[in-house]
């Protein structure tokens, strides 16, 4: 892969995860501000991204975020998902708007297996 190709496939990913407005600013640490938290669980999800894995697992990938993150967050995962990928994610509590933008669902309660099957079945 050229140098390009890999400056492309960079570039895409920070468009694609929203973080364009951070991407030359420092990640930070305990005594140096940096970027948010809400971007900061952005980049994680972007850095497994970024290799163009056909299987992508997250657990708890819109933890800690406000509404309108883990919205864009979720939105990402689903376009990634019609793209061709596989993505599996474990949410708690997802807002409907979340909720709505998944496909499949394999849901639990107490450990057992409460539904598995289409999304929008699951309400029925």
């Amino acid at each position: 892969m050229t140098k390009e190709e890999v400056n492309d496939i960079v570039d895409g990913t920070i468009m694609e995860m929203g973080l364009q407005d951070c991407g030359d600013r420092l990640i930070g640490n305990w005594h140096l501000r940096g970027i948010s938290g809400g971007e900061k669980k952005r980049l994680s999800i972007a850095l497994e991204i970024l290799t163009r894995p056909s299987l992508l697992f997250l657990d708890e990938p819109t933890s800690g975020l406000d509404s309108a993150s883990a919205y864009f967050v979720a939105q990402t995962l689903r376009n990634i998902a019609h793209d061709g990928k596989t993505v599996i994610s474990s949410i708690h509590q997802p807002s409907s708007e979340v909720f709505a933008l998944f496909d499949d669902l394999f849901l639990l309660s107490g450990g057992q297996i409460i539904y598995f099957g289409p999304a929008d079945k699951a309400v029925e």
